[in-house]
């Protein structure tokens, strides 16, 4: 009989997938809106991808990192639908401001729950740029989430701006993934700018992969 109690004292809590938590989610969703969602982080750096997108892409940039030995920089990490801040959690300097439309992909890591990555096109260079973090207390998940849900909002805001934004968004049912088609700029005589031709093949199979944040047609 106490062999039993001890046994059952000791059985953890079964675990709850981030996506089994919907109250959590809406929060985040809420918070994203009003500009006061943050999670403290470690960020990684940023290292210069080939691809624009792909979970893949993301989770070598981790890695390469990681190989480097760089000492990473505790910091806060600031989403809303306005862009993306990281700040130093000790000087307060800011580290990273990155406005959510020149986002291209942005995942989860497979390999590494705490880990998150999001690709971006440098301004100058017209590089490709991947920044990546580890979640301090929450899941990459949770933060691939909430850039999504900052996307979801700054479209809103840009479609009730601009009657003729030519960008569409088609999101999951739990929203842990989102595919943006279109530009946010618009031409000389106020309609929205031609994207460039996705290849076809490459969006089918990037869609298929859950967990990741997409966007095309940043330029």
């Amino acid at each position: 009989m106490n062999k039993l109690r001890q046994s059952l004292r000791r059985r953890k809590p079964a675990y709850v997938p981030e996506a089994s938590r919907p109250h959590q989610w809406q929060a985040d969703e809420d918070a994203v809106r009003k500009g006061t969602c943050s999670f403290p982080v470690r960020y990684l750096g940023h290292v210069e991808v080939e691809e624009s997108r792909g979970m893949h892409v993301c989770e070598d940039a981790v890695k390469k990192l990681k190989a480097m030995g760089r000492k990473s920089v505790k910091s806060v990490l600031w989403v809303s639908a306005d862009g993306l801040r990281v700040v130093d959690d000790k000087t307060k300097d800011l580290l990273v401001d990155q406005t959510i439309e020149k986002v291209s992909f942005c995942a989860p890591d497979r390999n590494l729950d705490k880990a998150f990555s999001y690709i971006c096109r440098d301004g100058t260079t017209r590089r490709w740029i991947c920044h990546c973090f580890l979640a301090l207390k929450d899941s990459g998940e949770r933060l691939s989430h909430a850039v999504g849900c900052a996307f979801a909002a700054c479209l809103e805001r840009k479609q009730r701006r601009e009657k003729e934004c030519g960008v569409t968004a088609a999101f999951d049912a739990s929203r842990t993934s989102f595919a943006r088609e279109g530009s946010f700029r618009l031409s000389g005589g106020g309609r929205p700018a031609e994207r460039e031709a996705p290849d076809k093949k490459k969006e089918d199979r990037e869609r298929t992969l859950s967990g990741g944040s997409q966007a095309e047609g940043l330029e």
